[in-house]
């Protein structure tokens, strides 16, 4: 990983309503003040992903990585983010980053807001986990 440009790295990408989960690089976003990265050590398979790989909601968004059952290492920390350090083991949520304003998030549905971060079907991750 080049540690001063974007991370790339290997997710199980599904890239339309139904298709399989398929291995491809993919290119993360760039890190923030409030963001962390790490490298997926554990994740699940639930039902949820393959409602959401199917988009019996209504609202998945392709190409899409599901995946809400993560653990994973502390790879590096935006320099906002505290009580977590490089090194440290933590698990994922899938609502860990609901913007609070979208109406499934007015509903008390969080777990399905439209601003969501993709899941943790990839090998590293950058997120608002902090």
């Amino acid at each position: 990983m080049n540690e001063d440009g974007p991370l790339v790295t290997q997710a199980y990408v599904c890239k339309a309503k139904g298709e399989p989960f398929a291995l491809q690089d993919i290119t993360l976003p760039p890190m923030k003040a409030t963001t962390v990265q790490l490298d997926i050590v554990y994740c699940g398979l639930c039902h949820t992903d393959i409602h959401m790989r199917d988009n019996d909601w209504g609202i998945s968004n392709y190409p899409m990585v599901a995946g809400h059952e993560g653990v994973g290492k502390i790879r590096k920390i935006g320099s906002s983010v505290a009580n977590i350090k490089v090194g440290d083991m933590v698990g994922i949520t899938w609502i860990r980053d609901s913007c609070r304003c979208c109406d499934p998030c007015l509903a008390g549905r969080e777990n399905i807001c439209v601003e969501g971060y993709q899941g943790t079907f990839l090998s590293s991750a950058a997120g608002p986990w902090g």
